[in-house]
């Protein structure tokens, strides 16, 4: 015969399932979950690759003015990414063919490289020849001649490179190679973590990129100066640095245009004629915008003189920049 189970009994079994029940419906505490991939180990910390782009951003800036002079066209240069990728996906961003340098870093002894897609290099390859730098989309690889040229800009560019890194290392970049299919050149090992910095080149109206690569190597021995590097301010330029700027920059043509807006119906538009007169809604001495390379620095008048019709300039809008447009 079943025994009969006491009230104390029951009790006690009913306050074990309870409990158990509430065990089992408490999830253990845990932290948050984050992927990890072993095939790509990040060798950098964050804070270091902000300083990295911190530091080729300044020599970016910099870069701007020195090609802008070299080549006597308007250049602008910016970081559009700084990652750090395993070098045979760094090999995977070029173009090919392209213009392809070894690059080595001393004191440390390592190789980096440095690509300049075909497009700006083809471009900077006509200025520098005496062209407009306007080049039709080419296809094929630059010859030893183009080689020859593209290597003063490559050069200068190295120099910037330098000038940037000085507050963190004393480097000195040299041309190790160059190639015009980059497998073609061993700089480093298919897995090995590089750090890849990304740059946006404008030569005129020609836009392509330019990418460098710095072997984390270099970033480890200089860990402590490059982790505070980017929080350090822009210093004032010396009057020796700014007298060569403003040499420098009184080279570079710019466009200056003298604007008078008006609008009119896209029906009166469509019906103009060859001869018929626009009016514009402003007297003949009234102020006119002038701008210098899109953006607005003076303020004039119409005037004439022996039949040519010219702008007289009243007023800058920044005074203090009279030297350095």
């Amino acid at each position: 015969m079943d025994r009969v189970l006491s009230q104390a009994e029951i009790d006690a079994l009913l306050t074990v399932a309870a409990g158990t029940g509430r065990a089992r419906s408490t999830p253990r505490e845990t932290g948050p979950v984050v992927r990890y991939d072993f095939r790509r180990p990040d060798r950098v910390s964050k804070e270091q690759m902000h300083a990295l782009q911190f530091l080729h951003e300044r020599a970016a800036r910099n870069l701007s003015t020195s090609l802008s002079a070299y080549l006597r066209t308007t250049i602008t240069l910016s970081v559009a990414s700084v990652e750090q990728v395993a070098y045979q996906q760094f090999l995977a961003m070029l173009a090919d063919p392209t213009a392809f340098y070894s690059v080595g870093i001393a004191p440390f002894d390592e190789l980096g490289a440095l690509e300049i897609g075909p497009g700006v290099a083809f471009a900077m390859i006509d200025r520098m020849l005496g062209g407009t730098g306007q080049t039709p989309p080419m296809a094929r690889p630059l010859t030893e001649i183009e080689q020859n040229v593209i290597d003063e800009v490559v050069m200068l560019l190295l120099d910037g490179l330098a000038d940037g890194w000085r507050a963190v290392a004393s480097l000195a970049f040299s041309i190790r190679g160059r190639e015009t299919r980059p497998q073609m050149l061993q700089v480093a090992a298919p897995a090995e973590i590089v750090c890849a910095v990304t740059f946006d080149l404008k030569v005129g109206d020609v836009r392509g990129a330019v990418h460098l690569c710095i072997p984390t190597n270099v970033v480890e021995a200089a860990e402590g100066q490059v982790a505070s590097a980017w929080q350090r301010q822009k210093r004032a330029l010396t009057p020796v640095e700014r007298a060569w700027l403003t040499e420098n920059l009184g080279r570079v043509p710019v466009p200056v245009v003298p604007l008078i807006r008006t609008r009119l119906k896209t029906g009166a538009v469509l019906a103009l004629r060859p001869g018929e007169v626009v009016a514009l809604p402003l007297s003949a001495d009234s102020p006119i915008d002038v701008f210098v390379n899109g953006v607005r620095k003076m303020a004039g008048r119409l005037a004439s003189e022996r039949g040519r019709l010219f702008v007289q300039v009243e007023g800058r809008d920044d005074p203090a920049a009279a030297g350095v447009m």
